[in-house]
């Protein structure tokens, strides 16, 4: 016999209509509630049907998940491929949320206000992946459907916005350094002109050490490091350094196995690559999981005709990355 939702709720010991919220609009069930449903929805083999909850909403009942085409910068981190993982820690934020409603996902990469305007036909809502400047921003103006945007945006960005705050995780560093001991530290970035969040780590790192040595390369180039190994390498020598910093993890790993530095080093994204060191390695963890938890939840609370407000995700410190 095929489950249905109130088969789910009989065993639940709930409402139909409890059921439906659950699906359709979790924030406003408790989680004991929400527990409850998805354990019955477990046991009877029920999964929600997405045409039929579309047909109630009156919408298309999908998402789109977006992406921005950024070609033509001098860097941009999501172009490597050594941060797809990345991408992947974002995805399974949104599927911890997807994935328990009736809601259905598609992906898209847009350009231009047109390409996203295209989007209010085919959706009900769009979740904006690391929109990063001002111009990706404007491009929201008139759009009618409800869209929240994640992750690199500034306080002063419009609109429903879960970021993240490089300020604070360039201050994690810096008072990692500061506990390890560190008094003269070197901090290693690049592209701070064009890439906001380069920037605004280093900013935060300064707070700390207000007359750290920092270095400026070609981050993500392949003589990243090899162009300022000497010129590092003279600095210990001389001992005018005592610790390492870098504006993300692959430019710190470079470093570490193009030298024989042994003192106090971190990095930033909680790379899953630190294992190739062979070594534990401190780093700053944007917890995009959870950035895109949030940003879905919002999203979906946004369909259900709530108000939200933007937060701030703070990044973490790990002190031993594996």
């Amino acid at each position: 016999m095929r489950s249905t939702r109130d088969s789910v709720a009989a065993l639940a010991k709930v409402s139909s209509a409890t059921v439906s919220r659950v699906y359709n609009n979790p924030d406003s069930v408790s989680e004991e509630l929400r527990q409850r449903v998805f354990e019955a929805a477990r046991i009877l083999g029920y999964a929600p049907n997405p045409l039929a909850a579309s047909l109630r909403r009156k919408g298309t009942g999908t998402l789109a998940f977006v992406e921005f085409n950024k070609t033509g910068r001098p860097y941009y981190w999501g172009s490597f491929s050594s941060f797809d993982w990345f991408f992947g820690r974002a995805l399974r934020g949104v599927q911890s949320v997807i994935g328990q409603s009736s809601w259905q996902l598609r992906f898209f990469r847009v350009g231009s206000r047109e390409e996203l305007k295209l989007l209010e036909k085919q959706c009900d809502g769009i979740l904006a992946y690391d929109v990063d400047t001002p111009q990706e921003l404007s491009l929201f103006e008139g759009i009618t459907i409800p869209s929240v945007l994640s992750h690199h945006i500034g306080d002063d960005g419009q609109g429903c916005i879960v970021r993240t705050d490089n300020l604070h995780g360039g201050i994690l560093q810096g008072r990692y350094l500061k506990e390890s001991g560190c008094e003269k530290p070197l901090y290693i970035t690049g592209y701070g002109e064009s890439v906001e969040p380069h920037a605004k780590r280093l900013e935060g790192f300064l707070q700390v050490y207000p007359h750290a040595v920092v270095i400026n390369t070609t981050i993500g180039s392949p003589i990243c490091i090899s162009s300022i190994l000497n010129q590092v390498e003279a600095l210990l020598a001389r001992e005018e350094i005592d610790g390492v910093a870098a504006v993300n993890d692959l430019t710190l790993f470079d470093l570490l196995m193009q030298s024989n530095i042994a003192v106090p080093a971190v990095g930033y994204d909680a790379s899953p690559f630190s294992s190739l060191l062979g070594s534990k390695v401190a780093s700053v963890d944007i917890q995009s999981g959870q950035l895109y938890q949030k940003a879905t939840e919002k999203l979906l609370s946004l369909l259900a005709g709530k108000k939200e407000a933007s937060t701030t995700i703070l990044p973490r410190l790990v002190r031993d990355v594996q």
